[in-house]
């Protein structure tokens, strides 16, 4: 019995590039060598199996954004990577006062 190839590249985050890498992956092993990939209810598996993973590419890739201060997008990320160096921020605040008015009506009015 032969050895399938059994590298995935696993590198590329676009669907379509995924997907290519999925159906040669499963072209090399023995119960898919003359099988249609394109014209077969395989293709719609496929689909999935490429979206799913390249969302989650695309999710690990913004968690790992947020994880580095110089990347972070959000503002509570850069507060917790400050709250680390000992900085302590600031919101923004709109200014307060306590007035007191006292209003003379004039006497030709």
């Amino acid at each position: 019995m032969s050895h399938a190839n059994t590298t995935l590249r696993i590198t590329e985050l676009d669907f379509d590039q995924i997907k290519s890498n999925l159906k040669d992956y499963l072209s090399s092993q023995s119960e898919f060598v003359d099988y249609d990939f394109e014209g077969s209810g395989m293709s719609v598996l496929l689909d999935l199996l490429a979206r799913n993973t390249h969302y989650m590419g695309f999710y690990v890739n913004m968690v790992a954004n947020e994880m580095f201060g110089d990347t972070a997008q959000t503002r509570r990320s850069v507060v917790s990577h400050a709250k680390h160096v000992n900085y302590e921020t600031g919101s923004m605040k709109s200014s307060k006062a306590l007035v007191d008015i006292l209003v003379t009506p004039n006497s030709g009015s």
